[in-house]
């Protein structure tokens, strides 16, 4: 792919990511500034220029402070050829009129949204389903709705992808009266499950078919928050129209009629959660959770291994630095929140690692051979900010087993660059552990229950509060790769850490007269 990327907002620096790309011959075209690449001045060109080789269902988004939320994203979908895809058999009908981009809208900049003094609760006014939304109940609103035109029993592959917004809230997704079949996460095939609703988190991505079997008429498409994330819930809703059919047949959007049921279909009122929780524990088999789904394919033999490489246990949360009522980054607690892994707040060099590496002064690294003694500890209220860099082998098999701990009690999303990975493990604990105690757990196998013959492929996580999981893969790209969390507000204050994978020599060649930056300080007597 060759993609000019045209800065035209005044004053503000701009970065693409291209989620769902590992980048392996381009690491400098990943799209983080000041890990890959410097920021795009206003009104200036950069070219990116990769091989989209990762096919499946992806996203392109701004990387750079909150302009995703302002609505710098879009569908980034990689094709194979009928007859390399595994799931072609699954589906008749794929293009990009079944593209469905589900994104929170509020009035006003993300900025203006992210620093608001409102809760976060009320940080975004609706769902959006490709760009389009009226707000349910909001009858001076008659903007056109996204539809999507149907014919009788054939099956539509549904490319869907939730890019988040200020809330940040999980979303469900369903269409009234059909059977979503989910066939792969985040571009990655999984055997399929019948489903009558999708849950998914900012980032993350799901492939379902919808089979038009039903009578010829029109559905609602809808889009909901999840009930425990803030209220009121944002809903959001298209229009799925049998060709034919009288669009005025539809119920009012706030009704949720007859349509809803699924006559006949063991899988009425199943619903797809992306994510492992107290809900998994439920008998009624309403709720089909991560762990339950099972890759299309098994998971290679090196890393089916009880044992790894490298073993990383990251702690993730926040720390509560003052109890003064005012904006937090969390809407659970009155005070300032400082986010942390391993008791480390992320903050970004000056320059480029992978490019300008030398230029960055030592002092602003760290990992944890080199962070001070206070920052071992999980109850101390010192901040310890640093560029924070974990190194890894290349070649390693790697398993990273993520706990959640800290101040705030909402649930988190995980976003890894560059890779990738299995989610061989994950469960949410009954108690906040010490990562000692974990660790003890892990140790005798009492922590989680790992699947090391067919567990999920993704590049994006949700977990719970109080959530654990255990993820692997191979580091086999070199690079400087962020592992950060999706929400915006946390991502840009610190949750973040960088896996550096091989050295120096290990990356293949820049670009000719790739653009580097930095600081300016005049000389010394410059007015005489």
């Amino acid at each position: 792919m060759l993609v000019d990327v045209v800065n035209r907002i005044p004053g503000q620096e701009l970065a693409v990511h291209w989620r769902g790309q590992p980048q392996k011959e381009t690491p400098v075209m990943d799209g983080v500034p000041m890990i890959t690449q410097c920021p795009v001045p206003s009104y200036t060109t950069f070219q990116y220029k990769f091989r989209a080789s990762r096919p499946g269902t992806h996203l392109w988004h701004a990387h750079t402070g909150s302009q995703i939320v302002d609505g710098l994203f879009g569908a980034l979908v990689v094709r194979q050829a009928d007859g390399k895809d595994p799931l072609r058999y699954l589906y008749d009908v794929d293009d990009k009129n079944y593209v469905v981009i589900v994104s929170d809208w509020s009035h006003g900049s993300g900025v203006q949204r992210i620093v608001s003094s409102r809760s976060s609760a009320t940080s975004s006014d609706m769902l959006l389903i490709n760009g389009r939304g009226q707000g349910v109940g909001d009858s001076d609103n008659l903007a056109p709705l996204a539809a999507f035109s149907v014919d009788q029993n054939v099956r539509y592959r549904l490319r869907i992808a939730y890019t988040g917004g200020s809330r940040g809230c999980p979303i469900s997704v369903k269409v009234d009266g059909h059977v979503l079949t989910v066939i792969a996460l985040d571009g990655n095939p999984v055997e399929p499950r019948d489903v009558t609703a999708v849950s998914i988190s900012p980032g993350e991505r799901v492939d379902a078919v919808l089979r038009a079997d039903q009578a010829n008429s029109s559905y609602w498409m809808r889009a909901t928050t999840a009930e425990d994330c803030g209220s009121p819930s944002l809903k959001g809703a298209a229009v799925v129209q049998y060709v034919g059919a009288d669009i005025s047949q539809l119920q009012p959007l706030e009704e949720e009629d007859e349509q809803n049921s699924v006559d006949g279909d063991e899988t009425k009122g199943v619903l797809f959660q992306n994510t492992v929780d107290k809900n998994c524990q439920s008998t009624n088999n309403q709720v089909v959770c991560l762990d339950q789904l099972k890759a299309a394919e098994k998971i290679p033999q090196y890393l089916s291994s009880p044992v790894v490489d490298t073993k990383l246990y990251l702690s993730y949360g926040f720390k509560l630095i003052s109890s003064n009522n005012i904006h937090s980054l969390s809407s659970s607690a009155s005070g300032v929140l400082v986010p942390h892994i391993n008791n480390v707040t992320f903050t970004y060099p000056p320059y480029p690692l992978i490019s300008q590496k030398d230029e960055v002064s030592p002092d602003l690294l760290c990992n944890k051979d080199t962070v001070k003694p206070s920052c071992h500890s999980a109850d101390s209220d010192e901040v310890c900010e640093c560029v924070h860099v974990i190194d890894i082998p290349l070649g390693d098999t790697v398993e990273l087993v993520l706990v959640h701990q800290g101040a705030a009690t909402d649930g988190h999303v995980f976003h890894l660059h560059g890779y990738t990975f299995h989610v061989v493990g994950a469960a949410q604990l009954d108690k906040r552990l010490s990562l000692d105690t974990v660790k003890e757990l892990d140790g005798r196998g009492a922590l989680l229950k790992r699947n090391l013959f067919d567990p999920v492929i993704k590049d994006t996580i949700a977990l719970p509060d109080r959530g654990v999981a255990a993820i692997r893969f191979k580091a086999d790209n070199p690079g400087y790769w962020l592992l950060h969390e999706e929400r915006v507000s946390y991502w840009m204050n610190g949750l973040n850490v960088i896996l550096h994978v091989g050295r120096q020599r290990d990356l293949p060649p820049f670009p000719n007269d790739f653009p580097t930056c930095g600081s300016w300080v005049g000389p010394e007597l410059f007015l005489i």
